[in-house]
């Protein structure tokens, strides 16, 4: 089992289900902020902990332009050494605060580092819109991405349950119009209708997270008719509560139901395992079969 495992470290693998600058590993980190001085937990309470632990740790430490940047190469440089050859990363629209409010030059610094690291790894950069950020920056700001021909996909995120996503309609039909592949996080914390209104609202491509569907036989067929794939985060998911552990994951269930999923980091600083490790993990709790992780391995592709 040993030399499977350690195949499967060197396999090319893709991680689709990535905040760029949020997905830097640790030990990168610390080698490139030794007096940081941050000291991760392992499980955070709920998605809300985990932003007070974001805006009360590590916004202490990325305060200019050049840390948004080097917290990106770290996040990259860090792909690479887990052998990831597609790295599918939001760069959240938001971080323009720290570029003087201009998302042409966020755009700049992201066309850059898909140069940088060509051919090292396949970088296909999503636009990441955070739900709470002021509608007329979402639209200027996305509106830019999408003409600039830089991005991959948008991805929508932030608080799941009861908010409106009827405003972001028209961003995701400019973005369906100009073949931006669309994702949207919804379906951990909140339930498997929300899920429904999502499809039906916004049409995604593919879901992030979307755990929630195991709970609805017609969520889950709804899915698997159009085709939809879950690209889910089995360590962040248990870190932020949003199951109990690892070996009743709902993984599992969705699988067995026939729906595509992948396996993904979500934010490797906050939740310390690579894609590798995800897998390895899930092979250790037999969840999944070494055939099995290979199929979902090739499904991220």
């Amino acid at each position: 089992m040993k030399d499977k495992i350690d195949d499967i470290k060197n396999l090319p693998k893709a991680d689709v289900h990535n905040h760029l600058h949020l997905s830097g590993s640790q030990e990168l980190f610390k080698q490139r902020y030794p007096t940081a001085n941050i000291n991760f937990p392992t499980s955070y309470n709920g998605l809300n902990g985990m932003i007070e632990f974001i805006y009360g740790h590590l916004n202490n430490i990325m305060t200019t332009d050049k840390d948004v940047v080097n917290f990106m190469e770290i996040a990259i440089e860090s792909a690479i050494q887990d052998n990831v050859s597609l790295l599918e990363a939001s760069v959240d629209i938001g971080l323009a605060r720290f570029f003087n409010d201009s998302i042409e030059n966020v755009i700049e610094e992201v066309k850059r580092l898909k140069e940088k690291y060509n051919p090292q790894i396949q970088f296909k950069p999503d636009f990441g819109v955070n739900k709470d950020l002021d509608l007329e920056k979402v639209y200027n700001y996305s509106t830019k991405c999408i003409d600039s021909g830089v991005f991959n996909g948008i991805d929508l995120y932030g608080q799941e349950a009861g908010k409106d996503l009827n405003p972001f309609i028209r961003i995701y039909d400019m973005a369906k119009d100009k073949g931006i592949k669309t994702k949207v996080h919804i379906g951990e914390f909140s339930d498997h209708t929300s899920i429904e209104k999502t499809i039906l609202l916004l049409n995604p491509d593919e879901i992030q997270h979307g755990i929630r569907a195991v709970d609805s036989q017609k969520t889950m067929d709804m899915i698997l008719e159009r085709d939809i794939r879950l690209n889910i985060c089995p360590s962040s998911n248990k870190a932020l509560g949003a199951v109990a552990d690892i070996e009743t994951h709902p993984v599992r269930t969705l699988f067995d139901y026939g729906i595509k999923v992948t396996i993904n980091t979500d934010d490797l600083i906050l939740f310390n395992a690579s894609v590798s490790d995800e897998y390895i993990k899930l092979i250790n709790k037999n969840v999944f079969s070494l055939e099995e992780i290979d199929v979902i391995r090739i499904n991220a592709f």
